[in-house]
């Protein structure tokens, strides 16, 4: 069945006060396809789904970022309705045509990005650049923060993190090296997921679900972490939480059980059984030796 596709309108989200905007949304099955009158540049910082462009279907994981001109139809769906699965998190960056102008004056007239940012789709296509390591990431959190605060000059730098962006996708784009060796950006991305880990050692995901979002086999991404990090993928994680723990240990009073629980054991003889391999000591003996 065929539906309408509605437009969004500059003034909704810009103004000539506010010619940039910068939102990071859990994508649901709530928003339905839609073409707008900016620019928008969307990139997946969490989770995995589909982006559907112009009847086009793309499965789409942390990395992916996509370059939309005024008039593109789209929309973004988790991998699956269910709550609680399948979550998909996005970042969007929407200018409206007069910072686009502002932009291109950075470049040459000939340049293709002075013409990327200054055309209409069909005349410009949507771009579609799949990143390993971790620069669109940094970029949407940088542009997410100063646009939530808005401290002064924050317009500045949200422009000069566009033009980064939209540099660094010409340089992927246009450099088949980048696109074409696989072995690189295998371990670019495990070491994206390490670092992750390591923030965040709770909220892990299954080694299935990380070889899907880097686009490899469980097979290889085990390979591509052990020759890494010299150690196994389930190593590396029982690592990062009995550091965590250690550290929880060190500057709180919170029970031992409480801690276990918050960095991902609900198994309490378990956690106690795995600090002592990796430390030497029960929990309980660390804390009172530190």
């Amino acid at each position: 069945m065929n539906r309408s596709i509605s437009l969004t309108r500059s003034n909704m989200y810009l103004s000539e006060e506010l010619p940039v905007f910068v939102n990071r949304i859990t994508e649901s099955f709530q928003l339905e396809q839609h073409r707008h009158e900016f620019v928008e540049l969307n990139y997946v910082s969490e989770g995995k789904g589909f982006h559907y462009i112009e009847g086009i279907r793309i499965a789409v994981a942390k990395g992916d970022l996509f370059y939309l001109p005024i008039g593109v139809s789209h929309v973004f769906r988790p991998s699956t309705p269910a709550p609680g699965e399948g979550r998909l998190i996005v970042y969007n960056c929407l200018f409206n045509a007069a910072f686009a102008s502002i932009i291109s004056r950075f470049f040459d007239e000939e340049h293709e990005l002075n013409q990327i940012v200054n055309m209409k789709f069909p005349e410009q296509p949507y771009l579609h650049i799949r990143e390993w390591e971790g620069i669109f990431q940094q970029s949407f959190d940088l542009m997410f923060e100063e646009f939530q605060q808005r401290r002064s000059n924050y317009l500045p730098l949200l422009q000069a993190e566009i033009i980064k962006v939209l540099i660094h996708m010409k340089r992927i784009k246009d450099d088949p090296l980048i696109n074409s060796n696989s072995q690189n950006k295998a371990i670019s991305s495990v070491e994206i997921i390490a670092n992750h880990i390591k923030r965040q050692p709770r909220d892990v995901l299954t080694i299935k679900e990380y070889a899907d979002e880097v686009g490899i086999s469980e097979r290889h991404f085990q390979r591509q972490f052990k020759e890494r990090f010299s150690m196994t993928f389930l190593e590396y994680v029982h690592k990062c939480r009995i550091e965590l723990s250690c550290e929880l240990l060190r500057t709180t009073t919170e029970k031992v059980s409480s801690i276990a629980q918050q960095v991902g054991y609900k198994d309490l003889k378990y956690f106690n059984q795995l600090f002592k391999k990796i430390t030497g000591l029960t929990p309980h003996a660390f804390r009172t030796h530190v």
